[in-house]
């Protein structure tokens, strides 16, 4: 008996209920009269033993298309863009989902780097009117 495959907002659900027994075994509960509140229909989806292998024993994420993810080995950050990657990558076991702070900090990193090409693309001409337009001074 393994590890169940489950995505990620199942996982955050998973990980809220994994806190203590009483925790888990509330969430058995739940489970077999279904579950109600919005934020955790998305449970639902999983049979009661996807589920109390998940509490007990653990669980994979599922990799999908537009996840952000980091290769543990080296640190770099990736956006998976096709189905096929998606499949290669999930049996990939030093890659793991991004945090949404590494998300945002990545995502900041993108934009400045586009932003940066932009800047170096621009005549002298177009980066005086820049300035001018933006009042910003001696550059």
């Amino acid at each position: 008996m393994g590890k169940v495959k489950i995505n990620q907002e199942q996982a955050d659900r998973i990980n809220y209920f994994r806190k203590d027994d009483e925790h888990k075994g509330d969430a058995i509960r739940y489970q077999i009269n279904k579950w109600l509140a919005p934020v955790n229909t998305c449970l639902n989806k999983l049979t009661l033993d996807e589920l109390a292998r998940a509490l007990y024993v653990g669980y994979e994420v599922e990799v999908e298309v537009g996840d952000w993810l980091v290769n543990n080995r080296n640190g770099l950050m990736f956006q998976i863009e096709d189905r096929q990657e998606d499949k290669d990558i999930a049996r990939m076991n030093h890659i793991r989902h991004a945090t949404e702070s590494e998300i945002a900090e990545e995502e900041k990193r993108l934009t400045n780097k586009k932003l940066d090409e932009i800047l170096l693309d621009l005549s002298d001409n177009e980066t005086d009117m820049i300035h001018e337009r933006f009042e910003c001074g001696d550059y």
